[in-house]
C-alpha cells in the first residue's frame, strides 16, 4: 500500500511512482459514444422539432454526395436516394448515390498505414484521402472551399443506427477499386472501429453480410447502409417527410440543375421536387415580387450578393417550412430568417423569399467559415459579415412592404371592414330567414342533421369528427379544454399525394397560431392524426373574442388526376384540396347573428365567388372571393360590402331552404313545397320562384332603408 509517513514525508516507494508519472506523457482516453451523444445534441439542438435527426441526416447526406459528384459542373448523372429495404430480416436504411468519385484515397491495411496518411494530412493541410477521413472522426477530406469540411456529418451515420452499426460500399473513380466496410460502436470500450476489405474479398464479405438480395455497387459511387435506423428517422422516410426536408432545403440544386434525389419508403420511389413557393411565374396567382440584383450590402465593403428575391403572398398559403427568407450557400438553405421578426408589421408575415451568394466570393466564404454553424442549419448573426448581411436583408424587406403599404394599421382596419360588414349583412337578412323558415344559428332552433356537406365525399378530405366543444353553444372560457383538435387525411384514390396538412387558430383580429403543420405521403386510406388531443384556453394566449379552428390541405405535387368539382381542377402543386373551419367565442357569447356567417377568403379563381358549407353547430358559413373583381373594388368599404353580401345572401338563403326541403321533406315554405312535390316537375319554374322571391326581399329591404 502506497502512504505518506506520520512526518508527511513520501516513502521511497511512492517518490519512484511520482518520478515516473512527471517523465511520462499521457494520452487521454476518448469516450467515442459521449463524443457521439455530444454532435447529436447539437444537431437536435438547432433543428427543434422531433425528426430533427432525419433532417439533419438528409442535409448532411446530400451534400457529402452532391460535394463528391464527378461533373463538377453540371451535376450530369448525379443521383442521391434513401431507401428503408429489409434484409435478413433487419430493417435497413440504405443512402446511395451514382455520379460521384467513392471513397477516393490512398489504400491502407494496417493500423500504422493509417496513422501515416492522417499525418499526412495533418501536415500538408487538407487532401483527397476521402476513405481515411471517412473511417475517422474528426477528420474531412475536403478542401476548406467545400462545405461540410469539419468531418461532423459522417458521425450522424452511427446516430441514425440503434445498433451504433454501418455498412458501407463504394467503388471509387480514382483507380476502379470496390471498397467494403463495417463501422461501430464498440459497446465494451466505447470507441468507434472499423473493419475493412477490396475487391474480390470486399465482395465476398458484402454477399456473407448480405445474401444474394442485394448487388454489389456497380457504378462509381457509395452506399451507406445504417442497420435498424432510428424510429423518428424511418417514420420520417414512411410518412413523406423525408422527402419534404430534402425539396425544402435542396431546392435551389433541383431547380438549377434538375438534381435528382429520391426516397423509397418500401412501397414506391419518389423524387423530391421544387416546393411550388420557389417556383417561378407565381405573378399570376396574385405573388408581388421584387427581384433585386448582385449589391454591396455595406457601404465600405466588398460584401457582395447574387440575387435577393421578395414575395408577398397573402394568399398562397405559404407553409410555416419555407416562411421566411432562405439563406442560400452552396445550392442549399442553411437558415431562414422570419420576415416578421425583422420588421414589426403584421402585413409582413406574408413575406417569404430567398438570398443567393455569389459562388466563392467574399461574402460566401466569409459566411461559411466565420458564421455558419457546424451543422450547416444556422449562422452566428452578431458575427460580421452575417451581422451586415442581416441588416441588408431587413432593410429591404422594409422597403418591399412600403413599397406595397404592408401597414399593421391597414390590415387590422380590413379585418374590422369585412367583420363589421358580415355582421350588417346578417343582421339585414334576419326578417328574410325568418319567412323562410331558416333557423338561427345559436338560438336554439331546428338541429336536424342534414344530409348535405360540401365537400363531405370527396376522395381526399379531412376528417374532424372528434373536434368537441365544451358547451352547447360556442362559447368557451378560461380554463376550459376544446378536445378533439386534430384532423385525420383520407385518400380515396388509387395511388398516394404528398400534401401538406396545416392546423392553426386564427382570432377575428388576424392573429394566426399553428398547432401543427405536416407533410405527408397520403396513401389510399386513412393517414395519421394530425394535430392536439386538446386545446387549453388560457388567459395569457387567448383575448376575448371570436376564433377559428381551421384545418386546410395543400397538394405539394403535379398529378394527372383531378377533384369531382363542377369544373374537374386539376390536382397540382398548390392546389387546395380541403379546408375545414370551426368556431368559437373566448369569454364572450356568439354573436346574435342567424344562420348565415360570412367571411373572406383569397382565391385566383375566376370561378369562385362564393361557397358555402354547413357548421356542425347549425347554420351555414358563407365564404365570399375577396379577390374576384365584383367584390375587390369595395373591400374597404363596408356599407357596400355589407349591401353586396346582403343581396347575394338572399340569393344563396333561398338555394340553401331548397336544398333543405328536398332533403328533409319539410313544407315551411308552400311555393318551394308545391314545387317540390308536383307530379310533373318542371326545373323551368325554379328560376322564377327564386327571382319572384328575390325581388321581394330587395323591395322590403330597401324600402326599410
Amino acid at each position: 500500500m502506497l502512504r505518506l509517513d506520520l512526518r508527511g514525508n513520501r516513502s521511497e516507494k511512492q517518490n519512484l511512482i511520482y518520478k515516473i508519472m512527471e517523465d511520462t506523457i499521457f494520452t487521454s482516453v476518448v469516450n467515442r459514444e459521449k463524443a457521439i451523444e455530444a454532435i447529436a445534441d447539437n444537431y437536435k439542438t438547432k433543428i427543434d422539432h422531433d425528426l430533427w435527426l432525419a433532417e439533419g441526416l438528409q442535409k448532411d447526406a446530400v451534400q457529402n454526395s452532391w460535394d463528391a459528384r464527378i461533373d463538377k459542373k453540371h451535376g450530369e448523372n448525379w443521383e442521391c436516394g434513401f431507401s428503408l429495404i429489409k434484409i435478413k430480416n433487419k430493417e435497413i436504411l440504405c443512402i446511395s448515390d451514382k455520379g460521384t468519385i467513392g471513397l477516393n484515397g490512398t489504400k491502407f491495411y494496417t493500423q500504422n498505414e493509417l496513422a501515416k496518411i492522417l499525418e499526412k494530412i495533418s501536415d500538408k493541410g487538407q487532401s483527397n484521402e476521402d476513405l481515411a477521413c471517412f473511417l475517422n472522426s474528426d477528420w474531412s477530406g475536403k478542401s476548406i472551399e467545400e462545405g461540410g469540411n469539419r468531418g461532423r456529418g459522417k458521425t450522424l451515420f452511427l446516430v441514425a443506427s440503434d445498433s451504433k452499426k454501418v455498412f458501407f460500399e463504394s467503388l471509387r473513380s480514382f483507380d476502379n477499386v470496390y471498397v467494403f466496410g463495417e463501422l461501430y460502436l464498440d459497446s465494451a470500450d466505447k470507441q468507434v472501429k472499423f473493419r475493412l476489405y477490396y475487391d474480390k474479398n470486399g465482395m465476398a464479405k458484402f454477399k456473407s453480410e448480405f445474401g444474394e438480395k442485394i448487388d454489389p455497387i456497380s457504378q462509381c459511387g457509395t452506399k451507406i447502409f445504417i442497420v435498424n435506423p432510428d424510429n423518428n428517422v424511418a417514420k420520417a422516410i414512411r410518412e413523406g417527410e423525408m422527402l419534404s426536408f430534402i425539396s425544402n432545403s435542396r431546392w435551389e440544386t433541383i431547380k438549377k440543375y434538375d438534381a435528382k434525389i429520391f426516397v423509397y419508403d418500401g412501397r414506391e420511389k419518389k423524387y423530391a421536387t421544387i416546393p411550388h413557393w420557389y417556383e417561378n411565374n407565381l405573378k399570376e396567382r396574385g405573388i408581388k415580387e421584387k427581384e433585386i440584383g448582385p449589391e454591396i450590402i455595406k457601404e465600405g465593403t466588398q460584401y457582395k450578393t447574387k440575387r435577393l428575391v421578395l414575395r408577398y403572398a397573402p394568399s398562397l398559403n405559404v407553409p410555416d417550412s419555407i416562411s421566411g427568407i432562405a439563406v442560400q450557400r452552396g445550392g442549399m438553405t442553411i437558415e431562414r430568417i422570419s420576415a416578421e421578426k425583422l420588421v414589426k408589421e403584421q402585413g409582413v408575415m406574408n413575406i417569404y423569399g430567398w438570398l443567393e451568394m455569389e459562388s466563392k466570393k467574399i461574402l460566401e466564404e466569409e459566411m461559411k467559415v466565420r458564421c455558419e454553424g457546424p451543422e450547416h442549419f444556422n449562422f452566428s448573426w452578431n458575427l460580421n459579415p452575417a451581422r451586415h448581411l442581416r441588416n441588408y436583408i431587413q432593410r429591404r424587406i422594409r422597403e418591399f412592404a412600403n413599397d406595397l403599404k404592408l401597414v399593421e394599421s391597414e390590415q387590422a382596419e380590413k379585418n374590422k371592414i369585412q367583420r363589421s360588414a358580415g355582421e350588417k349583412a346578417s343582421k339585414n337578412l334576419a326578417p328574410f330567414f325568418k319567412k323562410l323558415g331558416l333557423s338561427g344559428k345559436h338560438k336554439g332552433g331546428r338541429r336536424k342533421k342534414r344530409p348535405f356537406r360540401r365537400k363531405i365525399n370527396w376522395p381526399l378530405r379531412l376528417s374532424a369528427s372528434t373536434f368537441e366543444l365544451p358547451h352547447e353553444s360556442r362559447r368557451v372560457n378560461y380554463g376550459d379544454k376544446i378536445r378533439g383538435t386534430y384532423v385525420v387525411p383520407i385518400n380515396d384514390f388509387d395511388r398516394s399525394f404528398m400534401v401538406l396538412v396545416r392546423l392553426f387558430v386564427v382570432s377575428d383580429d388576424g392573429r394566426t397560431k399553428v398547432i401543427e403543420e405536416k407533410q405527408v405521403n397520403l396513401y389510399p386510406g386513412n393517414g395519421p392524426e394530425i394535430g392536439t388531443k386538446f386545446i387549453n384556453i388560457e388567459k395569457k394566449y387567448h383575448k376575448k373574442g371570436g376564433y377559428s379552428f381551421k384545418a386546410r390541405m395543400l397538394c405539394l405535387e403535379d398529378t394527372d388526376r383531378r377533384l369531382p368539382d363542377k369544373d374537374k381542377t386539376k390536382i397540382e402543386k398548390g392546389t387546395i384540396l380541403y379546408e375545414i373551419n370551426q368556431k368559437f367565442y373566448v369569454e364572450t357569447d356568439p354573436p346574435e347573428s342567424g344562420p348565415f356567417r360570412f367571411q373572406s377568403q383569397a382565391k385566383e379563381d375566376k370561378d369562385n365567388l362564393f361557397e358555402w358549407e354547413e357548421e356542425d353547430g347549425g347554420g351555414y358559413v358563407i365564404y365570399y372571393n375577396e379577390l374576384h373583381p365584383k367584390i375587390k373594388p369595395f373591400i374597404k368599404d363596408e356599407e357596400r360590402l355589407a349591401d353586396y353580401l346582403t343581396e347575394q345572401g338572399a340569393l344563396l338563403a333561398l338555394q340553401i331552404t331548397f336544398e333543405e326541403m328536398i332533403a328533409e321533406g319539410d313544407d315551411r315554405d308552400k311555393d318551394f313545397f308545391q314545387l317540390i312535390k308536383a307530379k310533373n316537375k318542371n326545373l323551368e319554374d325554379v328560376l322564377p320562384l327564386f327571382l319572384k322571391k328575390y325581388s321581394e326581399f330587395l323591395w322590403d329591404h330597401n324600402l326599410e332603408d
